[in-house]
């Protein structure tokens, strides 16, 4: 059966129509991606905001706690724990630079792993420390991310350490072999005493997105909260170093202080008449035997 023509007003409305129904259709699209991504950034500032909250409230009792912790191990293992619920990590790693260049490890943790050595745990960390140097060339070594941040003492963070060209996360890629693992987001913060100077470092693993637990790059705002951490750390190490140097200073200088009491007694003792009449008698003594003898 042959398509009655239209006239052009019919055909007119008839495009008009199906123009509309089509903008509609977009427009329902649109307004349902428009309320989809508003209702995603109202729960990412949200998280902002919880997360914030949270910071706050640990920030002053520790800041508090600086001034009357004597336990290092606890208040450092306090602020790494903080550290990665904050930024929401699936592990955290805490290094010390060492007075021969090396960055040696503190503390680890690793919630998937179970994973929990050094800090108040009965493990101790068993693993080598990282050369801060070339032994051979003296070369500072940037190849892993760890000692370059202590070295540029400023944080680095990689969204993928499998796609990363830049630093050799080979021992990373071992460690994911051999423990079924996959390390994929990282980031490392430096630890300045007052002077600015890199007395450790703070390092962070895989990032989790809150909603599906899947393992995302560290965001950039989390950065200026981790360094703010940083500092509570290296005030707590700095408190601890000069603590730890005052106390073997009173030590060295209490040895001293025995010793020199111990000289004093002894010269005390052979200068005194009842020893001289020991001394006197000893040697009539042997006078005596040997006149025997002969």
């Amino acid at each position: 059966m042959p398509i009655p023509t239209l006239s052009p007003v019919w055909n007119f409305y008839w495009a008009y129509g199906i123009c509309a129904s089509l903008l509609g259709v977009i427009g329902l699209y649109v307004g349902q991606k428009t309320r989809t991504r508003t209702m995603q950034l109202l729960r990412q500032v949200e998280r902002e905001k919880t997360r914030a909250d949270k910071f706050a409230n640990f920030v002053i009792p520790i800041g508090l706690s600086l001034t009357a912790e004597t336990n290092l191990n606890q208040l450092l293992e306090k602020i790494l724990l903080e550290a990665k619920a904050l930024s929401l990590a699936d592990g955290g790693t805490l290094y010390l630079v060492t007075p021969e260049k090396t960055l040696r490890f503190v503390m680890i943790v690793n919630d998937s792993l179970k994973i929990a050595m050094g800090g108040t745990s009965i493990k101790e960390v068993s693993l080598p420390p990282l050369n801060l140097y070339d032994a051979d060339t003296g070369a500072p070594n940037h190849k892993n991310i760890a000692t370059s941040c202590a070295l540029g003492a400023k944080s680095m963070s990689v969204d993928d350490v499998y796609t990363e060209k830049g630093f050799d996360f080979s021992g990373a890629k071992a460690f994911d072999q051999r423990m079924n693992y996959r390390t994929i987001s990282v980031l490392c913060v430096p630890l300045k005493d007052a002077q600015q100077k890199v007395i450790g470092v703070l390092q962070l693993i895989n990032a989790q997105d809150p909603d599906t637990s899947r393992v995302v790059a560290f965001a950039p705002q989390l950065r200026q909260m981790m360094e703010l951490l940083g500092l509570l750390a290296a005030a707590a190490l700095g408190s601890y170093l000069r603590i730890k140097t005052l106390t073997d200073q009173i030590v060295d200088l209490k040895i001293q202080i025995d010793e020199a009491k111990k000289e004093r007694q002894v010269t005390e003792i052979t200068e005194s008449d009842y020893f001289k009449g020991l001394q006197t008698r000893a040697r009539e003594m042997r006078a005596k035997v040997k006149g025997q003898n002969s």
